[in-house]
């Protein structure tokens, strides 16, 4: 899938190309401005992963449970992308993990 400017775009993950979409990381009701690049493997493993902690990112008028959900989807993206890292730091060296 292309963005803007014809640019192939890349799970921010894997690198993988395939179905990857603008994934809302703190929900498109909190912070819909913040996006990041996932292919279709891992948005539904983000979302996986939201639902086992049961992290509920429908729209709330309470601004500081608003603040409360999107700073934990927030923190579960970045420690996919941290283990995205680690799994290409580890290729790299000629580790499996």
């Amino acid at each position: 899938m292309s963005g803007s400017g014809g640019k192939i775009r890349k799970c921010v993950i894997c690198g993988s190309t395939h179905r990857v979409e603008s994934n809302h990381v703190g929900g498109r009701n909190h912070v819909a401005w913040f996006t990041g690049p996932l292919c279709g493997d891992h948005h539904d493993r983000f979302h996986i992963l939201l639902c086992q902690m049961r992290l509920d990112l429908r729209y709330t008028s309470d601004p500081i449970e608003r603040a409360i959900r999107v700073l934990k989807a927030i923190l579960v993206f970045a420690w996919m992308v941290l283990e995205g890292l680690q799994h290409a730091a580890n290729w790299r060296k000629g580790e499996s993990t």
